[in-house]
């Protein structure tokens, strides 16, 4: 198997904290976690539900929607607040230093063809300035400051065609994709192009650099010193400095040199990056980006050496309480030991129900869309998994991501009978149904997902 990072499913986002820790936006989760560098994982923002709720209230209790494999922004504010791109419900939310969260802004929603109800969010990512300024980079192009009211104010970008971009482009002759945004501690902002595949630097006085070398810019950083990292779409990490046009290398992060990794085959892709005060940079890979064989949170220290960064906090530590808002225990009651190896905790016996066919129709649903390639199973399907985000097709409509159900028996007629029962008792299984997927237009995944019924709810508690 290769190494993973426990309880990541699907990271992308990374940004540091001033006290040293690194903040995680799972897109999967639909939460933004907290790692501190001793390895404990706790949720900084979003109880794990996808939705929109909790603005006045803890942010932990909130509902977040984050869009598959989002690269929405998390920037931390001169005051120590820290605001981030809720793309899915097309808002700017700020959680204050006493871990409360509000909205500051709603973007506005454009129209999509393909995407859920026609429409998607206008904005791609976030940074805040030294002077506390919010800055958006939208899917048309344009970098805008939020201003007073919500309102959006052009700071640079132009329509047009990127061919004909001037050799020499200014604020607002320049015609790119603005994806990635940094700002360092003097107020230039860094910004990384998907189209152009280009890396910008936007002085205070209004200057725009294009910074030569780029190499599929994918997420940026700045660093303590003011100087900008760039993870890129083949792992190598590129350096902007003041004294130079032109990138530099920073660090490769080859999977063979990482302490830690045990891949066989296959690259990485930072999906995030993030540097401490203290120089200590992180970064991630999701799976399923086309790179890296598993999801992996890796930590480059001062001296460059890499290292897969520790989580050592429990599943069970980082998933919401039991009642927690969105989550009652009548619907996901707190999971018992485990006695074996099959399951790494079992579900509750409350409330199973036998599968009537209305719940065998719902549970062949959730095993035909389930993106099963993209998550790690043991914590994607444990009893108390409600990422709902795992068992959504694919926005387009097309057949990307629908399995083919290949059969729907009894769980206790597959050959994973007799190690469940050994693991949870004869009562899940003889209550369980399993249904068996084939491959997708976007997963190769085979197997099958044992459900049980909890008081009409089809859940999943295991994939084998």
């Amino acid at each position: 198997m290769p190494t993973r990072s426990p309880d990541l499913i699907q990271p992308t986002t990374l940004a540091a904290l001033p006290n040293g820790n690194v903040l995680i936006l799972d897109s999967s989760r639909d939460q933004i976690l907290e790692l501190r560098p001793d390895g404990a994982l706790t949720g900084f923002a979003g109880n794990g539900r996808l939705g929109f709720s909790g603005d006045g209230g803890p942010a932990r209790d909130a509902e977040l929607d984050f869009g598959y494999f989002s690269s929405a922004g998390v920037a931390v504010t001169p005051n120590g607040s820290v605001d981030f791109l809720d793309d899915g419900n097309c808002r700017v939310r700020q959680v204050a230093p006493d871990g409360v969260i509000h909205t500051l802004a709603r973007i506005p929603v454009v129209k999509v063809l393909g995407a859920p109800g026609g429409t998607a969010c206008s904005a791609d990512t976030v940074a805040v300035s030294p002077k506390g300024q919010v800055f958006v980079a939208t899917g048309s192009g344009l970098i805008e400051r939020l201003a007073s009211g919500g309102r959006l104010v052009w700071v640079a970008g132009s329509k047009g065609d990127e061919a004909h971009e001037p050799a020499n482009p200014t604020p607002s002759t320049v015609v790119f994709g603005p994806d990635s945004l940094a700002f360092n501690h003097a107020g230039y902002l860094y910004i990384g192009s998907d189209s152009p595949k280009l890396v910008y630097r936007l002085a205070p006085s209004g200057k725009l650099s294009v910074l030569l070398g780029a190499s599929y810019p994918n997420a940026l950083a700045t660093e303590p010193n003011g100087s900008a990292v760039v993870g890129t779409h083949f792992g190598v990490i590129q350096q902007a400095t003041f004294t130079s046009s032109r990138l530099g290398l920073f660090y490769n992060v080859n999977p063979t040199h990482v302490k830690g990794i045990n891949w066989s085959t296959g690259g990485f892709q930072e999906n995030g990056i993030a540097v401490t005060r203290n120089g200590v940079t992180y970064v991630d890979n999701a799976q399923g980006n086309g790179y890296g064989e598993a999801t992996v949170l890796v930590r480059i220290s001062p001296t460059k050496h890499a290292s897969v960064a520790p989580i050592r906090t429990s599943l069970s530590a980082s998933l919401p309480k039991l009642n927690a808002p969105g989550f009652p225990a009548s619907l996901y009651p707190r999971a018992h030991k485990s006695h074996g190896t099959a399951l790494p905790s079992c579900p509750s016996d409350t409330r199973l129900m036998q599968f009537a066919p209305a719940a065998i129709t719902q549970a062949k649903q959730i095993a035909r869309t389930y993106r099963s390639s993209q998550f790690a199973a043991d914590i994607a399907v444990t009893d108390r998994s409600w990422w709902i985000s795992d068992f959504q097709a694919f926005a387009n409509g097309s057949d990307l991501g629908r399995h083919s159900v290949t059969s729907e028996k009894p769980a206790s007629n597959t050959p994973a009978a007799t190690s469940l029962a050994q693991a949870c008792g004869p009562a899940l299984v003889d209550k369980s149904v399993a249904v068996s997927d084939g491959p997708s237009g976007y997963s190769s995944f085979t197997g099958t997902l044992y459900f049980l019924d909890r008081g009409g709810h089809p859940l999943v508690y295991a994939v084998q």
